[in-house]
């Protein structure tokens, strides 16, 4: 357990390091959702959710910071390229080439999420493996209900019907 709690202290400097300045009201990074958690409360809130034993936990960590690593960098070329295109004048041709650089990102990010799954395999029983990535979704959204649906329109109460 005391490497874990090493491990997971080498991963929070690296991520203050590296840290980007908070943006949005109360400075917390993500305006008004609140703050966003670091790779480290992230890990240390998987390794509890998937019930990992300190061997596993310490094994993971750092594939599972890689991941999220690369799955950020393919975040942040796609942004840059969606900033390149402000000011310009959307045409057809524009459109299509934006629509398709966001297709492109997730196609990455999907390619990613596979590659990763052959290697979280060799660190995660099968059941922690099928659910590494439906925790990791619910734990991005963190302002849905108990039970992850919400009622917005078209779900339940007040949408249209039929």
């Amino acid at each position: 357990m005391k490497k874990l709690f090493t491990l997971i202290i080498a991963a929070f400097a690296v991520n203050m390091a590296t840290a980007q300045p908070p943006m949005g009201p109360g400075m917390g990074g993500r305006g008004e959702h609140g703050p966003r958690k670091s790779p480290v409360e992230r890990i240390a809130g998987l390794v509890e959710e998937l019930k990992l034993t300190p061997e596993q936990a310490e094994k993971f960590a750092p594939v599972y910071l890689a991941y999220q690593n690369e799955i950020r960098k393919i975040r942040k070329d796609l942004k840059m390229l969606m900033d390149g295109y402000q000011g310009k004048d959307i045409n057809e041709k524009l459109a299509f080439r934006m629509v398709m650089d966001q297709l492109n990102a997730d196609a990455d990010i999907i390619a990613c999420k596979k590659e990763y799954m052959r290697v979280f395999k060799d660190y995660l029983t099968p059941e922690q493996l099928s659910k590494i990535f439906l925790v990791e979704k619910r734990a991005m959204r963190p302002n849905r209900p108990e039970g992850g649906k919400g009622r917005g329109p078209g779900r339940g109460e007040g949408g249209p019907r039929e």
